[in-house]
């Protein structure tokens, strides 16, 4: 048997034309897909904003109760806020988007302006994602707000005030 020779590399044989239309190729298919370079590969459905109660507000209901049964929410929130406090994620006013200094939430929390103990929602923007890999969808966290319960003088509630925004990443 005979070998052919092929003008190019001694040790493999492939001309070096043809490796580099291979890098071309490979260059050009890796930069269509701005999803996966942001670590998720699939087919994206856009940003999706909405509001979650991480407290049963109604004594009486017993699914709200089951629904967060597993949720430590005194865990998570104080998790945030040590992080907060600690600089490793920058609170911003929810309104304006401009960063709220360390100082000043502290004053808000220590004259009473907020209690941890009245945070009730937490408002998620997301990134949607089908991952086609593994045939489900996939949610990436872009920010969340968190807000406390507001009550009215007879102890009714409001509804919910923001605290602050935590922005994690932008699309």
């Amino acid at each position: 048997m005979r070998k052919l020779k092929v003008k190019g590399s001694p040790s493999t044989g492939i001309s070096p034309n043809l490796l580099l239309l291979f890098a071309l190729v490979f260059i050009a298919c890796s930069c269509h897909s701005p999803i996966k370079e942001r670590g998720l590969a699939g087919e994206s459905f856009g940003k999706i904003i909405y509001d979650t109660y991480v407290i049963n507000r109604d004594s009486t209901d017993s699914w709200g109760d089951e629904c967060l049964a597993g949720f430590k929410r005194k865990g998570m929130v104080d998790y945030l806020f040590n992080k907060v406090y600690k600089g490793e994620i920058i609170p911003t006013d929810y309104f304006t988007g401009e960063k709220i200094e360390l100082n000043q939430l502290k004053t808000m929390e220590t004259e009473g302006q907020f209690s941890r103990k009245n945070i009730s929602k937490i408002q998620f923007e997301e990134q949607w994602v089908w991952d086609n890999e593994k045939s489900e969808l996939a949610k990436r966290i872009l920010s969340m707000t968190i807000a406390y319960e507001v009550y009215d003088h007879a102890g009714k509630s409001r509804g919910q005030k923001p605290i602050f925004k935590l922005i994690f990443r932008k699309i």
